[in-house]
């Protein structure tokens, strides 16, 4: 989230839809592997690493520059993680928060609604809402909003109670 967030900070107001839609492509480049491994590799100089970056990106001095800086901190397996995090914090900007959700069993589209619903309330904000399944749980949801976690599983439950118990 951190380089996400740099990443607007510098962008300022700029095209951030093309800038989201370039790291996009960058995160797709850089996670094959060849490519990752080539970067990742400490025998490969900086400043090789370097040219094929500015090559590659060559029209986007912001890009190039997250990138570098992603390279020479070994993050480059990360970078569809910061992708992703760059269009939630882009959709932050905007005013909408997106909530992850995990449900034990597939919510019904009124259980979603009503989820949503109580989670625009909560925040103040539009939500967004990604579901997955997640049978681990053994009944209820968690909820990722942002850097908060929400955990109103049957599994996350039972741990409280054993942490009380014991």
């Amino acid at each position: 989230m951190r380089y996400a967030r740099g990443l607007l900070l510098a962008a300022g107001e700029k095209n951030l839809e093309e800038l989201a839609e370039n790291l996009d492509i960058a995160a797709e480049v850089l996670s094959e592997e060849r490519v990752a491994e080539f970067l990742g590799d400490p025998q490969t100089s900086e400043n090789t690493k370097a040219e094929l970056i500015e090559k590659a990106f060559a029209d986007n001095p912001l890009l190039i520059n997250l990138l570098k800086i992603v390279v020479n901190n070994r993050k480059v397996r990360e970078i569809g993680n910061i992708a992703e995090s760059f269009r939630t914090v882009l959709s932050e900007a905007a005013g909408v928060a997106t909530a992850e959700i995990e449900s034990a069993t597939p919510l019904a589209e009124k259980q979603l609604s009503e989820l949503t619903a109580a989670l625009r309330k909560f925040t103040g904000k539009d939500v967004t809402t990604n579901v997955t399944e997640n049978p681990k749980l053994l009944g209820g949801v968690k909820i990722y909003l942002g850097d908060e976690l929400i955990d109103l599983s049957l599994a996350g439950k039972l741990r409280k109670l054993e942490k009380v118990l014991s």
